[in-house]
């Protein structure tokens, strides 16, 4: 049974919009559970213990990260301490900041302390720690019932049941060419999620993995650049960089987000050169060096024209304010050589000058409408654009206007 915390009986009205809440969301869980009930019936994969073993713990404790935490505290440290920082188009969209107040504080105060002892024991288990808010997620925010040992056969069926609606929608956008084992991740940060044929599907794998299968199929060839902005922990990073060995990856994301990424990526491939803010400048010379790049959002503007074959953003720019929005798409559209694709809860905005203004920078190609959630009752709509670019238009941005981008 759902209670509410001790902390909300001080305040009536908030113990009664809380327990509102609560029963709203026990009655969606319900129903969602009995058509799930009925959707699978009699499917072998619809079995509990599948989710009890998902969840059971693979951490692992005993790695000597201190090197890797010194590295990733530096770029942190050297990040937030930049004055670009503090400017308003790279700044955290009202919902990040949120997190970043609620749940971020103790991951930010050992990045900016270079407590490394902290980080390990967040980092080592982030996928079930709260300096991962935001990046993952269990139904309705449960985290004490899923995570707290008071997990019900009703959160079970609403975990596995979300889990199959997924994995079926996987199948169908991948069109059945993947076995299962393909989403298998590494046991870094202790995921979590459902064991089916004895791979641990974890929250997000399929989706993840989809959009690594489409980013790839609009390469050109092995040795391409991809740009991701908001990658995450390096979820779909991760499948990419797997599959697609030779393939240079560059992150721009906010910097706690940088940060768990870096420590995921890093010790999932830890052959491969990784450059971090600080290290190195972001030259024509260090960028050929690395296999993989991750910075924060205001050295994106750096980039060398026409140097990233694909820009990929899942979600991450859906937020940004029209006023900022202006400067992350032009520089996507000056960086970038081939395509945009973009995931996201709705079209990016008409901003005038870019898309349907005065001249189009932006020529969108496709757009499809997205089902992942569309089995939840509160599901919101989601839609796949893929953008090319004019490159007569492209011509039409002046030498002054391309220096203006790098310099402001």
């Amino acid at each position: 049974m759902l209670k509410p915390k001790l902390k909300h009986l001080r305040h009536p009205l908030r113990t009664l919009n809380v327990a509102k809440s609560m029963v709203a969301a026990l009655f969606e869980m319900r129903a969602f559970s009995a058509r799930a009930d009925k959707k699978f019936a009699g499917d072998p994969r619809y079995q509990l213990q599948y989710v009890t073993a998902g969840f059971a713990s693979r951490r692992i404790s005993d790695a000597d990260d201190v090197a890797l935490l010194d590295r990733i505290c530096a770029a942190y440290n050297a990040t937030v301490e930049h004055p670009e920082f503090s400017q308003a188009t790279y700044r955290a969209t009202d919902w990040w900041q949120q997190i970043r107040d609620r749940s971020l504080g103790p991951v930010r105060q050992a990045l900016r302390m270079r407590d490394t002892a902290a980080l390990h024991r967040m980092y080592s288990n982030f996928f079930r720690d709260p300096c991962c808010t935001g990046l993952m997620a269990v139904p309705y925010g449960m985290i004490d019932v899923y995570f707290g040992g008071k997990m019900t056969d009703l959160h079970r069926r609403v975990y596995l049941a979300d889990t199959l609606y997924r994995l079926d929608y996987w199948r169908e956008e991948t069109r059945g060419l993947f076995p299962l084992s393909d989403l298998a991740i590494p046991s870094i940060g202790n995921p979590f999620g459902v064991c089916l044929e004895g791979t641990l599907l974890n929250a997000r794998a399929e989706f993840q993995h989809s959009c690594a299968v489409r980013v790839a199929g609009l390469l050109k060839s092995q040795r391409s650049t991809v740009m991701e902005i908001g990658g995450g922990f390096g979820g779909m990073a991760y499948y990419l960089l797997r599959d697609r060995p030779e393939t240079k990856y560059f992150n721009f994301d906010l910097p706690e987000s940088i940060a768990l990424a870096t420590y995921f990526l890093v010790k999932a491939f830890p052959h491969k050169n990784i450059l971090l803010f600080g290290e190195r400048p972001l030259t024509e010379a260090t960028i050929a060096d690395a296999d993989i790049v991750l910075i924060p959002l205001f050295e994106m503007k750096r980039l060398q024209n026409a140097s990233i074959d694909i820009t990929f953003s899942s979600h991450a720019m859906t937020d940004i304010e029209p006023e900022e929005l202006v400067s992350y798409l032009e520089t996507i559209h000056r960086v970038t050589r081939n395509r945009f694709l973009f995931f996201g809860a709705a079209l990016l905005p008409n901003v005038p000058g870019l898309i349907g203004g005065d001249f189009d920078l932006f020529r969108l190609e496709e757009r499809r409408r997205l089902h992942w959630h569309s089995h939840r009752p509160s599901g919101a709509e989601e839609v796949e654009c893929i953008y090319s670019f004019d490159h007569t238009d492209k011509d039409r941005l002046s030498a002054e206007r391309n220096l203006a981008y790098v310099n402001r």
